[in-house]
């Protein structure tokens, strides 16, 4: 009995471990490319994500390689959450997140880009909030799905006011980030304040991160309803984010 007993719980892990997989993506419907797509994603990670770090060890710029560890954090938490509370990061946001991870780190601070491109610290923040609200939206909109009894005009109305809040919220941890940063770091060779001493710079990395989530969030429900257009049905992939509810447990 107790043999029995745990061949079932082994197999009803193994139920939950596969429930939550997606073999699709936003672009990709067949499985083919989407395991190719996947693969590139994580070759991409370990190039924007490690292979900093180990470069930081070496050269041992303390500031640097905090930043470094934290965007390998930023790139691979993604794969964590979906191992750890079987929540996906469709693919194109695990690229975009390791895409932006590397224009801030390689390009922006290696090749100085914020030094020589005064608009480039902006353009970041735009994509940042944008970024982070297409995270958002697919896993609220999963969750409204699953358990929301509202309309669907109330499911989406309900799922944009939550993921703007959101935005706004990661966008004042951030800036709060970089101000411990510069007290901290400040004087210490080859670091760049972050914040460069003005409420001016922190007010519009806020108001940038919030235009680029209501574009992101606009984009968002404009790709859905040209999908639905061509006959596809993008709430059953955006149902799959997260577990059923009787196998969340």
């Amino acid at each position: 009995m107790m043999k029995i007993g745990m061949r079932a719980i082994e197999v009803e892990a193994n139920n939950l471990e596969t429930s939550y997989k997606i073999s699709e993506t936003l672009l990709f419907t067949d499985k083919k490319n989407f395991l190719i797509f996947k693969k590139i994603n994580k070759c991409f990670a370990f190039i924007v994500g490690i292979i900093p770090i180990i470069c930081s060890i070496f050269l041992f710029v303390l500031p640097n390689l905090l930043v470094n560890l934290f965007c390998g954090f930023l790139i691979y938490s993604p794969y964590y959450i979906e191992k750890k509370f079987h929540i996906v990061i469709l693919e194109e946001f695990r690229f975009m997140i390791t895409f932006h991870t590397m224009l801030h780190s390689v390009f922006g601070k290696t090749l100085h880009f914020y030094d020589k491109y005064p608009l480039y610290d902006s353009f970041l923040h735009f994509l940042g909030g944008g970024l982070i609200a297409l995270v958002v939206i697919t896993v609220v909109l999963s969750s409204e799905l699953h358990y929301s009894k509202h309309t669907k005009h109330g499911i989406k109305l309900k799922t944009d006011v939550f993921t703007f809040g959101f935005v706004n919220t990661a966008g004042v941890a951030w800036e709060i980030l970089e101000f411990t940063g510069d007290l901290i770091f400040r004087g210490t060779p080859g670091y760049r304040l972050a914040q460069e001493d003005s409420l001016f710079d922190t007010m519009t990395d806020l108001i940038e991160n919030n235009f680029g989530a209501l574009f992101a969030i606009f984009v968002f429900w404009k790709f859905i309803k040209h999908n639905e257009k061509k006959g596809r049905d993008m709430m059953l992939l955006f149902k799959q984010v997260i577990p059923e509810p009787e196998k969340a447990y």
